[in-house]
């Protein structure tokens, strides 16, 4: 009983009932000595209880300041430096150990440094440790990772229940909304898969494991994906599914505007021609037709037959512009189409670096000018050649060069109506231009000549360097079971979010112009896995905010407003905790947008405020910049007050919260709200 009373007490009242305890003791030693020597001595009653009065206050008194100098000099520090030692030992902070907040403690401050230290160089040579045992993993692990990354179909791995366990950026490509520990059915239309994943389990149950397919659509409904879905078994467990899939939308569209194509073609040549039949066998049959007839009837021939022209070249025009759209081109650097040209042996090429990117059939377009090089230099009178791209807005013109005889336009048109190469068949380079919706042209002055090729400009594909440890997390938690307050904080997903406004007022019409938010799954932050977007808010936004964020009205002129922003934000945050540095005033801005927005942020809330408030109760100091400082890390200037620099820096604190949140015992969501709760009376005396 006496030691949960203790537990449950903190070190400054205990200490403050021990000082009381000690004062009321002297009063009551006083009140007895005076009582004693009135019995012996005698005398009158009121000099001994003038003075006994006048003793205990002096007791009372000395024993309030010495307990105030113990609380400031003693307590105050004895905690200070519990609470570094906690948070260097369970969130791993390096940071040396402030001693002059227990100046007047003598050695002990000295000492928790000294275990500080030794933590810290415990903790490298433990980390020393493992990366020198997981040097091969690593290298492995990387080796995964750019070959998994760089596939040019969609990966995903999932578990039993069918949430993301693993995905590659083809499949972040296709699929935006994809997140670890996300559902399946959040991003694809569940039935088309969930057959398959039937059909691989009937399959397993008879002894075989063989891969089905599926054509299933995006949950938004804007693409259709064809692929296959295989079981992962471990021991004879199903202990996962692998689906493979690629964006099969323009294959449907192509296949429909086909189809839509040939009806009209029928619809366009079936009147003409029964035209010119019925024209023609009254030609044929008419003999006595008197010319002015015949005339008329040859004329009505003419038009039928002009009629069925104009038919045909326009649905020849728009299949042309169909075929383009389907020709398999993806973005290729100009400089790589370069490489291919030169790597040739009997050419002698110089080509000038280009960043420049190309939508095309790379193959194609190198050996095209591979061709022309080799027709060009055939006669011995052209030499110097080079190779340059041009950049244009939406085209990319890449240039052949050289110096002597001109070639002329009939020259390079004939060289263009042979095969490209054996792998195409007859496919010419005349075809490769019309696929491309492209031609080229020859100019040239004096001896300098040149061919130019016109070709669409891609956007930059991801860097190959880009690197995400975000792909995949083969630890996720146990499948959501019961509510979400009874679970574990480390079975939960969380979304911390920043908000940037016109003011500090909500209910006073002040608006939201930017908000950004973080994906944590399994204690690790998503970086991969963001929102960030800028808000018109309806509304001039005041110089003083500006100050603050550096959102001008000119930055949110053409972003879209809180109704589409709140509800990609909210999908953003569908299944996940919000945290927020002070989430009451990020959430009173949002819940007051909830009937424009059409959604209800109902989801559970926990604000690193008050977690502060609860885990460092010795201190008053819970800004995101004091909570930055006491876990060592770094904002940099220009990120901080932005949205997401803001974000990011909350996720860093709260991560490193949830292991001091465990260590005190502290391990679900209700006991992590109700933790909160009584902290709330703290907010009221904080600055935030």
């Amino acid at each position: 009983m006496m030691d949960r009373l203790t537990r449950q007490l903190g070190l400054r009242l205990r200490f403050a009932l021990f000082f009381a305890a000690l004062g009321l003791g002297g009063m009551a030693l006083i009140a007895a000595a005076l009582w004693f020597g009135h019995l012996r001595g005698g005398g009158p009653v009121d000099g001994f209880v003038i003075g006994g009065l006048l003793a205990a206050l002096g007791v009372m008194g000395l024993s309030a300041w010495i307990g105030l100098l113990f609380d400031e000099n003693v307590a105050k520090p004895i905690l200070a430096l519990a609470s570094d030692l906690t948070t260097r030992a369970r969130a791993d902070v390096d940071l040396e150990i402030d001693e002059t907040q227990a100046r007047h403690l003598g050695a002990l401050a000295p000492a928790a440094n000294a275990i500080n230290a030794a933590l810290a160089e415990a903790r490298a040579a433990r980390q020393r440790a493992i990366e020198r045992e997981t040097a091969r993993i690593a290298r492995e692990k990387a080796l995964f990772e750019a070959l998994f990354r760089d596939l040019g179909e969609g990966a995903v791995v999932a578990t039993p229940d069918n949430r993301v366990m693993l995905y590659n950026r083809m499949a972040q490509e296709l699929l935006p909304q994809i997140g670890l520990n996300r559902p399946l059915e959040a991003v694809l239309r569940p039935e088309p898969v969930t057959d398959a994943l039937r059909r691989v389990e009937e399959a397993r149950i008879a002894g075989r494991i063989a891969a089905e397919t599926f054509l299933a659509a995006s949950a938004d409904g804007t693409r259709f994906l064809l692929g296959r879905v295989t079981p992962i078994l471990s021991d004879e467990e199903l202990s996962g599914h692998v689906l493979i899939f690629r964006d099969a939308t323009d294959d449907l569209r192509a296949h429909a505007e086909q189809a839509h194509l040939f009806n009209r073609l029928l619809e366009g040549v079936r009147r003409p021609a029964g035209t010119i039949a019925a024209l023609h066998d009254l030609l044929e049959t008419g003999e006595d037709l008197p010319p002015e007839a015949r005339a008329g009837f040859r004329k009505g021939i003419a038009e039928e037959v002009a009629r069925l022209v104009r038919v045909i070249d326009d649905l020849a025009a728009e299949q042309a512009a169909a075929t383009a759209r389907r020709w398999p081109v993806s973005a290729v650097a100009a400089s790589h189409i370069f490489d291919a040209v030169r790597a040739r042996e009997a050419l002698s090429v110089t080509a000038t670096a280009s960043d420049a990117m190309i939508a095309c059939d790379g193959f194609a377009m190198s050996t095209l000018l591979a061709r022309l090089i080799e027709r060009l230099s055939e006669t011995g009178t052209r030499e110097g050649f080079t190779l340059a791209a041009e950049e244009d807005g939406a085209e990319t013109r890449l240039v052949l060069g050289w110096q002597g005889e001109v070639a002329t336009d009939g020259e390079i048109m004939g060289w263009l109506d042979a095969p490209l190469s054996p792998a195409y068949g007859q496919y010419s380079g005349r075809d490769a231009l019309e696929a491309h919706a492209s031609t080229l042209w020859a100019e040239g002055k004096g001896s300098a000549h040149r061919i130019v090729l016109p070709l669409s400009t891609a956007g930059a594909p991801l860097a190959p360097g880009d690197a995400r440890p975000e792909f995949y997390d083969f630890n996720l938690p146990p499948a959501p079971a019961g509510e979400m307050a009874t679970r574990d904080l480390s079975d939960l997903s969380f979304v911390v979010f920043d908000t940037e406004t016109t003011g500090l007022s909500p209910r006073g019409g002040d608006e939201i112009v930017q908000i950004a938010g973080l994906r944590i799954v399994n204690g690790r932050i998503l970086r991969g896995e963001s929102f960030e977007s800028l808000v018109n808010p309806g509304r001039p936004i005041p110089p003083s905010a500006t100050r603050v964020h550096h959102i001008t009205d000119a930055m949110v002129e053409g972003a879209p407003d809180i109704r589409d922003v709140g509800q990609r934000f909210h999908d953003f945050c569908k299944g996940s905790v919000l945290v927020a540095h002070n989430a009451p005033f990020d959430l009173a801005f949002l819940r007051l947008k909830e009937e424009v927005i059409g959604r209800r942020f109902d989801n559970p809330v926990l604000c690193t405020v008050l977690m502060s408030a609860g885990l460092f109760d010795h201190t008053g100091q819970h800004t995101l910049d004091a909570l930055c400082a006491r876990f060592g890390i770094t904002i940099p200037p220009e990120a901080r007050h932005t949205a997401m620099g803001d974000t990011v820096a909350t996720a860093e604190v709260f991560v490193r919260m949830l292991a001091l949140l465990r260590d005190k015992g502290v391990s679900t969501l209700a006991a992590a709200i109700a933790e909160e709760g009584r902290m709330t009376k703290i907010r009221k005396a904080q600055t935030y």
